[in-house]
């Protein structure tokens, strides 16, 4: 008669331990679900600030761009329109010329003549038919790159695919750590696949184990989110870095369109204002010196403002040039003088 006691004991013991880990199995769960939620919570702010940043970053690039364009078609091209009216301009024998600290020859306004009539025919169309994609590319490659984009018949406005990954800063989170096989879709896809509590399963022992697994899967899962949003910080870090340099060279170039704004405007004024032959030239030995300076400033003018239209910003892995660096440093030295 002992044996069914015994057995019945042991029977409600069972069924006590099977409740404990019933309420265990419980409790593990939740603390799964809420790993999990800390999860995503990191991923999502991880990925919102880098697209935040991201943004600011493209956005401070196309009002490059729309500055470049409108120095392009209202500085540069009416600059070499203006120049070209002008005859017996003797670069290397000109004593004025001479003494400033950065002489002119006739090469360098070739070159500049060169750039004003490739942008002609882009900036007849207004600056609405370069597109925000356009822009980028016109504020990361300058003329040069922008036409060498276009090349084989691809519309400027088709640039957004090169200036949002390589140029509008390489991306960091759809670029160089995609590159790596961790973008920025990676951690949603590792924390999209979260642990769901399985359904209740016959015996406490068995949902306790179940549970077991799920709180440590979500515990792996809270690791792969925390390494996820380091490197992103690391994305964000780099971008935000990439938007000062873009800044930065904004600022660069209104100071220098500061300075030449005027020269152009004299430059335009003694021109209309001086006598000219019958081909509608003006002779540049008739100007005063005061005259002669102010055509050779503007020109020196031109030629820096030039250089920093067309620096290449970024190389192709997105990474900021030291060509940009440099002419940053350099111009600012110039303007300060």
């Amino acid at each position: 008669m002992a044996i069914p006691i015994i057995l019945g004991a042991a029977i409600l013991a069972a069924g006590a331990f099977g409740v404990k880990k019933g309420f265990d199995a419980k409790r593990d769960f939740d603390e799964a679900d809420k790993t999990n939620e800390d999860g995503k919570d990191i991923v999502y702010k991880a990925d919102h600030a880098l697209s935040y940043s991201h943004d600011k970053a493209n956005d401070a690039l196309e009002s490059l761009g729309r500055i470049k364009f409108e120095i392009y078609k209202f500085k540069i091209i009416p600059f070499v329109d203006l120049f070209n009216k002008i005859k017996h301009i003797e670069f290397h024998g000109d004593r004025i010329n001479r003494s400033l600290d950065n002489p002119m020859d006739q090469k360098e306004f070739q070159s500049i003549e060169e750039l004003a009539l490739r942008m002609k025919d882009i900036t007849v169309g207004g600056i609405a038919s370069l597109g925000a994609g356009g822009l980028t590319g016109l504020a990361a490659y300058g003329s040069v790159g922008l036409l060498a984009s276009t090349a084989g018949g691809t519309a400027i406005g088709t640039l957004s695919g090169v200036a949002a990954t390589n140029a509008t800063l390489a991306w960091l989170g759809g670029g160089s750590l995609a590159a790596g096989g961790f973008g920025m879709a990676g951690g949603a896809l590792v924390l999209g696949g979260l642990v769901a509590g399985p359904a209740l399963a016959v015996g406490g022992m068995m949902l306790a184990s179940k549970a077991e697994a799920a709180k440590e899967d979500a515990l792996s899962n809270l690791m792969e989110a925390k390494v996820y949003a380091e490197k992103i910080a690391l994305a964000k870090s780099a971008t935000d870095a990439m938007r000062a340099h873009i800044l930065e060279l904004t600022n660069t170039l209104v100071a220098l369109d500061r300075i030449f704004s005027p020269l152009l405007e004299g430059l335009q004024s003694l021109i209309e204002h001086s006598r000219k032959d019958f081909s509608g030239m003006v002779d540049y030995e008739t100007f005063s010196k005061e005259d002669q300076k102010g055509v050779m400033m503007s020109f020196a003018a031109a030629k820096t403002i030039k250089n920093v239209l067309e620096v290449q910003i970024f190389d192709e892995r997105g990474v900021i040039t030291e060509a940009s660096k440099a002419i940053i440093a350099n111009t600012t030295l110039e303007i300060d003088r």
